[in-house]
């Protein structure tokens, strides 16, 4: 009952991804190598947030099997705090080096100047995903599978896909346009998970 929500999750959130790109490809063949490019790098400095999330998911854990409610609450804070302020350094150095990173790779002026703008479309959104992926966690340490479910794959459907395929195909908007606008949709989705966090729909006690 747990771990299908997750699954489904996993599998569903991937092939959203899929389409995202496919979305952005009709921006033409540089854009899917900028963005490839670019994700290179954002891959490798998401590992902040991402290890955050697991270390999250773990420490709440214990705490609520234990049945320490406050002590969970008080820590889930502090934690979500130090993953979205670690992810603004991140996202600080991240900036810095996008002019270089692209650079490394033998490819055309359009390319690199595509992977160098998405990286830093990325970058600021970097404590925002820091944020989404804290309170993502934190929701499946109380066994909230299927509000996950719905908070991640089903969001990146209906809203993320739905903006991505509407402006690629009826709209003139260059690819960068349309990518900021994808990822600044996410905000909804940090406004969502701060409100379900808080009314603490999470402060289960599975064990029991």
């Amino acid at each position: 009952k747990k771990g299908t929500p997750l699954l489904l999750n996993e599998t569903l959130w991937a092939g959203g991804m899929a389409m995202l790109v496919r979305c952005y490809s009709s921006r033409g063949l540089v854009v899917v190598a900028g963005i490839n490019i670019a994700t290179t790098l954002s891959n490798m400095f998401s590992i902040v947030y991402i290890a955050m999330g697991s270390a999250i998911g773990i420490i709440l854990g214990q705490l609520l099997g234990a049945g320490k409610m406050e002590e969970a609450v008080d820590t889930d804070r502090k934690l979500i705090f130090f993953s979205v302020a670690s992810c603004l350094g991140v996202a600080i150095l991240m900036i810095i080096v996008s002019p270089f990173f692209p650079q490394i790779y033998n490819t055309s002026d359009d390319v690199k100047y595509i992977a160098a703008w998405i990286i830093r479309v990325l970058a600021v959104c970097m404590p925002l995903n820091a944020f989404m992926n804290s309170t993502y966690f934190t929701l499946r340490s109380g066994g909230k599978t299927i509000i996950t479910f719905l908070f991640d794959s089903v969001f990146i459907w209906v809203v993320s896909v739905t903006i991505a395929f509407t402006l690629s195909r009826f709209t003139g908007l260059p690819v960068l346009g349309i990518y900021a606008m994808v990822q600044a949709a996410d905000m909804l989705k940090c406004v969502i998970g701060f409100i379900l966090v808080k009314k603490g729909v999470w402060l289960q006690n599975i064990v029991s």
